[in-house]
């Protein structure tokens, strides 16, 4: 199994999911899928070994990411390319895109029949009765929806309005055209609350959420003894332990991430990992060179919930940093008093922040209080926000 930090893996290199994988062909049996989880908790790598077997399951799987597409028209062309390349790897053949009038493969790129500014509705109706239609199941696999969402709620009133269009369109689109067809979601921008955020919960209503989570702490063992086994390191059970306590919530990007700097300690003097050097590698990650691996929490706050409630949560979250076992929902309330002097707006926005905040990975509730899931993000944030 290769080291693979960062990008998403297939094959050999995926690691285990098995539970994860049974629990989302049973739903895809009957319904839509929305798969919520933070990001580099290995949404994509799951996606990929979906689409890798589910002929196995009796259906022709689609991946495409709407993460690069700046309108609907970029949507529909990154749906029917995804297709397209089916076809050229012999999966499926002409007849499918016969049924396609709005799109074509063209002598150079891809043939748009009208240049209308609202031409990708009907080409995207097309691809889903084309769907519907065929002698096969099929799965198509969305990722990146809620990005490409709040690219467009970036633009003002105008934006805003298109999403909920765009959204609303999606849905008709999977309930109009659900023979054979299974749309699978995700994003690591939780859909859920933008739609929320847009007051249309109802357009997402046809996809029961499957929260994806981290490893458990058995798996984080098994995936970290794998890694030193391929790269033929020495790994005590001390030392993997503390690996995986010091991470705090196995999310399987940062237990390859201080796997590697572990490794290349490794390469370089030839001594096994022990305790002392999992700390000076986890203190290492914490540093200016490494805020990459960290930002991001911070500015996911921002592209999902906006201003002012992206405000609040910072506020929050800045306050609970300072204690590893967290705070109470009535501590909590006093740090928003001074933004919100209504007693009952105060307690709904805390409410539905820290719902926010814990779905998305933020912060796990502990008897009667938030507490971080992520303790390195706990230290990251520490450092950078702490009030």
């Amino acid at each position: 199994m290769k080291l693979t930090i960062g990008n998403p893996v297939k094959g050999d290199d995926f690691f285990d999911r098995e539970a994860e994988q049974k629990r989302l062909w049973r739903q895809l049996e009957t319904d839509n899928v929305l798969m919520l989880a933070p990001r580099r908790i290995g949404k994509t790598s799951l996606i990929f070994r979906l689409c890798e077997t589910a002929q196995q399951h009796g259906s022709y799987a689609v991946y495409c990411s709407f993460a690069g597409c700046d309108s609907e028209r970029d949507c529909v062309h990154a749906l029917f390319k995804a297709l397209h390349a089916l076809q050229t790897t012999g999966q499926k053949n002409a007849e499918f895109f016969a049924r396609i009038k709005s799109i074509k493969v063209g002598v150079v790129g891809f043939e748009w029949h009208s240049d209308a500014a609202d031409n990708w509705r009907q080409a995207g109706e097309e691809i889903a009765k084309a769907l519907s239609a065929s002698a096969d199941n099929w799965l198509v696999c969305v990722d990146e929806l809620p990005v490409f969402v709040v690219k467009l709620l970036q633009q003002g009133e105008e934006g805003r309005q298109r999403a909920r269009t765009f959204l609303y369109w999606l849905r008709d689109l999977r309930q109009t055209n659900f023979e054979r067809v299974r749309w699978l979601m995700a994003g690591s921008v939780g859909l859920d609350t933008v739609a929320a955020r847009l007051r249309i919960a109802d357009a997402i209503n046809d996809l029961p959420p499957f929260p994806l989570d981290a490893f458990s702490d058995d798996c984080a063992r098994r995936f970290l003894d794998e890694l030193a086994a391929s790269y033929a390191m020495p790994l005590s059970i001390e030392v993997r332990d503390h690996m995986v306590v010091s991470i705090g919530w196995p999310v399987p990007y940062y237990l390859q991430l201080l796997f590697s700097q572990l490794r290349d300690a490794f390469d370089d003097g030839g001594q096994p990992p022990d305790i002392a050097s999992v700390d000076a590698a986890f203190e290492k990650l914490l540093g200016p060179g490494y805020r990459g691996h960290f930002d991001y929490w911070r500015q996911r706050l921002d592209d999902e919930l906006g201003q002012p409630e992206a405000g609040h949560a910072t506020r929050l979250l800045a306050r609970i940093c300072c204690d590893r076992d967290g705070l109470d929902s009535t501590a909590l309330g006093l740090i928003l008093r001074d933004a919100m002097a209504d007693d009952n707006e105060r307690e709904r926005a805390l409410r539905y922040l820290l719902n926010v905040l814990e779905s998305d990975g933020y912060l796990a509730r502990r008897g009667e209080r938030y507490a971080f899931r992520l303790e390195w993000l706990r230290r990251f944030w520490q450092r950078e926000y702490a009030a």
